[in-house]
C-alpha cells in the first residue's frame, strides 16, 4: 500500500466513512487524484463504496463468510478471516491474539454444541479502531441447549451459570473454560439467543443481561477497541492458581441472578452458589444491587460458607446496606 493510500485508510479509520472531498482536503490533492486513490482502494478490496457520484461515501470493507459446520476446522477458518482483517486494517498483536482465541473457541462451540448446519462469520470496522466480529450459527441456541442439558428453567438461569465457567455437558472433550475466557478476552462480548443477551464489558469489568433481536441459533459479538483489549495472558492469570496453574478462581455478578436490584430469598441464593464448589476463590460482585434480604445473605455467607470452608468468598461492590447484611451473616457464621 502506498503512503498516500495508507493515509486514506487512516482517514477512514478515524472518521468511519469519508467522501472524495475529505481525501482531497486531507492530502492536499486534486479531486481527480483523490478519486483515483479511493477507486484503487475499492478495487484492491480495502474500501467499500456506498452511493453514486460526488455524494459517494467510502468505508472500510466489511467481511462476511458462510461455512458449513460439518467437519469445519475452526483454526483454518479463523486464519482465513484473520488474513482478510490484516489486509483491511491490521490489529495490534495482543488484540489479534485475544480475538483469535475467542473466535476459535466460539467456532468450536458452534461445531460441537449448536446442532446447526451453517455458521456465518462477519467483521465490520468502525471508527476509532473498533473491530466488530459476529459469529452466528443456525442451531438450537446456546441458552436452550444449556437449559436442556442441565435442567435450568430460563435463559437467565443459563447465563448465571455460564458466567461462572466450567459449565460443560461433555467433560471428556470440553473443560467448560472456552466460553468463560472468551467473554473476558475482548473489549466487549455479547452472547445472544432467544431474544436475550449476556453482555460483558472488560473495560469497566461489568456483566449484564439485555434484550436481543436474535431468535433461533446463537449469535456472538466480539468487539475489540484499539488500546483496550485485555492481554490474553493477563486474562488467564486472573482466574488461575499460580501454583497449580488450574482454573480455580471465578467472579459472579450478583445482579445477573436478580429481578431488579433486590435479592431476598434463599432460592435466589441457592441459584447463585450452585457449582461454586468447583472453585477455591470466588469474587461476588454486588454492584447494582441495592438491597439483600436476611435469608439470602444467611444462605450464602453462613449456610454455604460453613458447608464449604475451602471456598473463599470475597464480596465486592457493596453499598452500606448490603455490606451490613453481609457482615451480619458472616458474624452468625463465626458463632459456634
Amino acid at each position: 500500500m502506498t503512503n498516500a493510500a495508507e493515509r486514506v485508510r487512516q482517514l477512514v479509520d478515524r472518521r468511519g466513512e469519508i467522501q472524495n472531498h475529505d481525501v482531497a482536503t486531507a492530502l492536499r490533492v486534486s479531486p481527480a487524484t483523490a478519486h483515483r486513490l479511493l477507486q484503487a482502494l475499492v478495487v484492491g478490496g480495502n474500501l467499500q463504496r456506498h452511493g453514486k457520484g460526488p455524494a459517494s461515501r467510502y468505508r472500510l470493507r466489511a467481511i462476511r463468510r458462510r461455512f458449513r459446520l460439518k467437519n469445519l476446522d475452526e483454526h483454518r477458518v479463523w486464519d482465513e478471516v484473520a488474513a482478510e482483517i490484516a489486509r483491511i486494517r491490521p490489529l495490534q498483536p495482543d488484540a489479534a491474539r485475544s480475538l483469535a482465541y475467542a473466535a476459535s473457541e466460539i467456532l468450536n462451540n458452534a461445531v460441537d454444541h449448536s446442532r446447526g448446519r451453517t455458521v456465518v462469520v462477519a467483521v465490520a470496522f468502525d471508527k476509532g479502531g473498533t473491530t466488530v466480529t459476529t459469529i452466528q450459527d443456525d442451531g438450537v441456541g446456546v441458552f436452550r441447549r444449556v437449559c436442556q442439558d442441565f435442567g435450568y428453567a430460563t435463559p437467565q438461569d443459563a447465563i448465571v451459570q455460564l458466567e461462572k465457567g466450567k459449565l460443560t455437558s461433555d467433560p471428556a472433550r470440553h473443560s467448560g473454560e472456552g466460553l468463560f475466557f472468551s467473554s473476558k478476552a475482548v473489549t466487549r462480548f455479547r452472547l445472544e439467543s432467544q431474544g436475550i443477551a449476556w453482555i460483558v464489558d472488560s473495560q469497566v469489568r461489568d456483566s449484564g443481561i439485555g434484550p436481543s433481536d436474535a431468535g433461533r441459533g446463537t449469535r456472538v459479538r466480539l468487539e475489540t477497541v484499539s488500546g483496550h483489549v485485555p492481554r490474553l495472558e493477563d486474562v488467564f492469570a486472573s482466574y488461575t492458581d499460580p501454583g497449580s496453574l488450574r482454573f480455580t478462581r471465578t467472579r459472579a455478578t450478583i445482579k445477573l441472578a436478580a429481578l431488579g436490584t433486590t435479592l431476598v430469598s434463599r432460592s435466589e441464593a441457592k441459584r447463585l452458589v450452585a457449582r461454586l464448589t468447583d472453585f477455591r476463590n470466588v469474587t461476588l460482585d454486588f454492584s447494582g444491587i441495592d438491597v439483600v434480604g436476611q435469608g439470602f445473605c444467611d444462605e450464602v455467607f453462613r449456610v454455604f460458607a460453613r458447608a464449604h470452608p475451602k471456598v473463599a468468598l470475597e464480596p465486592v461492590g457493596m453499598n452500606d446496606t448490603v455490606a451490613f447484611m453481609v457482615a451480619r451473616a458472616r458474624a452468625a457464621a463465626a458463632m459456634r
